[in-house]
């Protein structure tokens, strides 16, 4: 067979956006998918221990350029009675929170017909009670949008509505313009209402979502049976925000606690450079917009300016607190309705003249380009461009935040995407290194209690060599796998005294990146067949690739066929009768 072109021999492997959503399940299911326990010959099924109740854990949903896959967590719950063999861990690293293990296991894989510029999941909030399922929103260059569900009668994803904003017909919003900076941006209500599109910079695609029993193809859904349904989209229309007064958007987002969609966008109306950054620097601001897709209005309800010049990325802060945080490359802000309060990074943080003085955190970093998640409404994640991960913790009583505390903790994977998976593991997706799972566990007593440190410990002294290196391909994974806690001193909002609070993390799985490739070479490998022939030989040569960045490089080996491993053999004799 002969390739016009070309051929793709690797498919990409660098995670590009990650999330996580109940795509193959809802959240109703009486228990997460587990892994079946190694048993013991001498115990009686009936003296079995029961197994604890872990919440729902959803899917992960990850895209590395074209290519789209979902994955199912599957956990192994502790079982002390029933004895493993040394080195046999599901995950490895130890026991936490009733969990011996945890990995990923496919579901889908896709090659799509272009690259994802931007990913969101649809979903209605998280209601444990809840029996439908979410959607994931995909978007590409240079504004097209297409929504997936999945379909139990095939097991895979089908295409439920596909969203296209080009052509002649939609001339008028791209103004004149032929190019633009970055592709179209994704995000969805934290309920389910509707979503949300920025395309060509300027204009807001807002897409109502169906209500409950509705949809666009709603005659073949087995709602009366009690199947699950997934969400979809109902209709959409476009708000130009040039209209509103907004220049140069850099991020959007929706927030929690309002009766209605409340849209949160992060725009700078008077831009500033780097030669006039000591006479303006304060030039963002923030507007809330409350969305009514019946009535396809958007008032502006509350606003907030004199936001610097650097800020790039808004984060909802999770019900019941509220609000939103303005991520900026020296600073960080807290905004709601009624209440502002600020945290300085390093020396270059810049405050206006007529404003108090900024807090400072304890220590000097930089936040540009870095990628957040929640694991507690209280406890926003985030990993650094330099790899490291830090936590930043809302101090607030009742819906009003007092103040900002940062805390640093450990090292890990330069990350593209970071998101949190139910309420025991978080993803860290990269494209310069191993992409991780781990399970993270909180706790208000001393770092004692935790019972991860010393039995992770203790795990990781008797893995096999051979197998630790393999599971563990990068620094990160090492350092993560200490399961040391983490301290965070915070005042309880309910009483004055002083309690610790404390993280452990373990990392449970791991995703291999092959890229970015800086350099290659092939050759023939140790204990080549000099025999082969045909297909066969092509195993004799492999692939030695430089790839990854900085403390993430490693030296991959790709190979075309399977390689057994010998551990030993034995002569054998025939007889012939």
């Amino acid at each position: 067979m002969s390739y016009a072109a070309f051929k793709m021999m690797h498919w990409p492997t660098g995670i590009e956006h990650c999330a996580s959503g109940f795509i193959t399940h809802s959240p109703s299911d009486s228990s997460p998918p587990q892994i079946p326990p190694a048993q013991a010959e001498d115990l009686d099924s009936s003296e079995w221990p029961t197994q604890r109740r872990v919440g729902p854990v959803p899917n992960l949903v990850v895209t590395a350029a074209n290519v789209l896959e979902v994955y199912l967590v599957r956990i192994q719950e502790d079982d002390d009675r029933i004895p493993r063999p040394t080195g046999d861990q599901h995950g490895g690293g130890g026991t936490m929170d009733g969990l011996a293990g945890a990995r990923l296991e496919l579901v889908c894989h896709y090659r799509l017909h272009g690259n994802v510029e931007s990913m969101a999941i649809l979903s209605l909030g998280v209601d444990d009670h809840n029996k439908r399922r979410d959607s994931i929103m995909l978007a590409y260059q240079d504004a097209k949008i297409t929504v997936l569900e999945y379909d139990d009668s095939s097991h895979e994803l089908r295409t439920s509505s596909m969203h296209c904003f080009e052509g002649p017909d939609w001339l008028y919003l791209k103004r004149g313009r032929e190019s633009f900076a970055r592709g179209p941006v994704v995000k969805a209500d934290p309920l389910g209402r509707c979503s949300g599109a920025l395309i060509y910079g300027l204009q807001m695609i807002v897409l109502k979502a169906a209500q409950v029993g509705q949809g666009l193809v709603g005659d073949d859904e087995p709602t009366s049976s009690g199947g699950a349904v997934s969400v979809r989209i109902e209709s959409s229309y476009v708000i130009n925000l040039r209209d509103l007064d907004m220049k140069h958007v850099k991020d959007f987002t929706f927030v929690h606690g309002y009766i209605e969609p409340v849209m949160v966008i992060l725009h700078e109306k008077e831009p500033t450079w780097a030669g006039r950054i000591s006479w303006k620097h304060h030039t963002c601001m923030i507007s809330a917009l409350s969305i009514s897709t019946t009535l396809k209005q958007h008032p502006m309800i509350w606003s907030a300016s004199n936001i610097p010049h650097d800020a790039y990325k808004l984060l909802a802060v999770p019900s019941p607190i509220g609000g939103v945080l303005v991520i900026c490359a020296n600073t960080i802000h807290y905004h709601s309705q009624s209440v502002i309060c600020s945290l300085a990074l390093n020396s270059f943080a810049t405050q206006l003249e007529s404003s108090s003085e900024m807090p400072k955190a304890k220590f000097t970093v930089e936040l540009d380009a870095a990628n957040v998640t929640w694991l507690s409404p209280d406890v926003a994640m985030f990993s650094s461009k330099t790899g490291d991960l830090l936590l930043l913790t809302l101090i607030y009583d009742g819906r009003v935040v007092q103040r900002l505390e940062f805390m640093r903790s450990k090292a890990s994977v330069l990350t593209s995407g970071i998101t949190t998976i139910g309420s025991s593991f978080f993803f860290l997706g990269s494209c310069l290194g191993d992409s991780l799972l781990v399970q993270y566990s909180t706790g208000t007593s001393g770092p004692t209690s935790a019972n991860g440190k010393d039995e992770v410990a203790d795990t990781e002294g008797d893995l096999h060599l051979a197998k630790r290196l393999r599971r563990t391909p990068s620094d990160a994974l090492q350092e993560f796998a200490s399961g040391e806690e983490l301290s965070l001193y915070t005042t309880t909002p309910d009483s004055s005294e002083t309690a610790q609070k404390f993280f452990s993390f373990i990392v449970r799985d791991s995703l291999i990146n092959v890229g970015p490739l800086k350099d290659f070479s092939y050759g023939l490998r140790i204990n080549a067949d000099p025999n082969a022939t045909g297909i066969a030989k092509q195993s004799n040569y492999e692939l030695v690739c430089c790839s990854g960045h900085g403390k993430n490089g490693a030296l991959c080996v790709l190979q075309q066929s399977i390689r057994p491993e010998l551990i030993t053999e034995v002569n054998s004799g025939f007889i012939i009768l």
